[in-house]
């Protein structure tokens, strides 16, 4: 496939970098995170157009703040101390640390909670509460093949929102399972049978878990579902938070909407440097992923 770079005389700049919504670039791909940023760039494929390449810039003098996304940030907090001086250099690090209930639609995730817990209580104390984006998401019902149990990755719920209220987190952000074709084709391989819910049973669930937040001083914000916000209590999130991001850097930094993402979107724009394919394919291979998890 020959390939094509935008604007190939000039290097895109972005005050924040998303590293990544497409895959969990933090649990596996560290050191190819090191090398870009050692060479001051990353050259990042088009998903929707595979033969555009876009070159962005890595430099600390152009990036303001890196967004991390992760389910396990044990890699991290590892390359982070040994490559101390190169993340340093840096104004500010951001985290969007999603812990569900471990369930079998998530096989691949080596950890227990109270490690997650412990990752989770050393970013805070390093890079501040203001730093995280707590995530419990997405939320699925589902059954199994020859069961009309219905399952869900909720059961754990009230035991984790006490555990990371407990460190000082007050947001949770999170919304139901989008049943995307290829994710209801992937769950029905694996045996799996998503459950679409109404909007009413969906209030009745919300309802119960605002109960639980409130009792823990955590507040409900869902991500790109605006159906959600009529329901009392329930605001929206905003999971690149440019206001946010400002207070924890403590300089100012552009805000506009990110038209790359979702209609209902509440982000602020960035540059992902992530994929979907390649060195990208996550290994974490969650049932109902939105990108395109490894196969093994």
């Amino acid at each position: 496939m020959a390939y094509e770079l935008n604007n190939p005389l000039n290097i895109i700049k972005s005050e924040i970098i998303s590293c990544s919504r497409r895959t969990d670039i933090p649990a596996f791909l560290m050191d190819w995170v090191i090398e870009r940023i050692e060479k001051g760039y990353v050259d990042v494929v088009n998903p929707f157009n595979r033969t555009q390449i876009s070159r962005i810039s890595l430099k600390p003098e152009d990036v303001k703040c890196w967004v991390w996304w992760s389910k396990n940030f044990r890699e991290w907090i590892t390359k982070f101390k040994q490559n101390n001086k190169i993340f340093k250099g840096f104004k500010g690090h951001s985290f969007q640390f999603t812990i569900n209930t471990p369930s079998e639609l998530e096989k691949n995730i080596p950890i227990s909670l109270e490690e997650r817990f412990s990752q989770l209580s050393w970013l805070i104390h390093e890079f501040g509460v203001i730093a995280i984006n707590f995530r419990y998401d997405p939320i699925i019902f589902y059954r199994v093949k020859g069961s009309n149990t219905v399952r869900s990755n909720l059961n754990q719920f009230e035991y984790i929102i006490e555990n990371v209220s407990s460190l000082g987190v007050r947001e949770v952000i999170f919304s139901f399972a989008t049943m995307y074709p290829k994710v209801q084709i992937r769950m029905l391989r694996r045996d799996f049978y998503p459950i679409i819910l109404p909007f009413k049973k969906k209030e009745e669930i919300v309802n119960k878990l605002i109960k639980i937040c409130n009792k823990n001083e955590v507040d409900l914000k869902a991500c790109c579902q605006p159906d959600l916000l009529k329901i009392q209590g329930i605001e929206q999130a905003h999971c690149i938070d440019a206001v946010k991001i400002e207070k924890l850097i403590r300089e100012p930094i552009e805000k506009l909407p990110d038209k790359g993402q979702r209609k209902d979107c509440g982000c602020f724009k960035s540059k992902d440097i992530g994929g979907y394919t390649g060195i990208f394919h996550c290994k974490h291979n969650c049932a109902y992923c939105y990108a395109s998890p490894a196969k093994r």
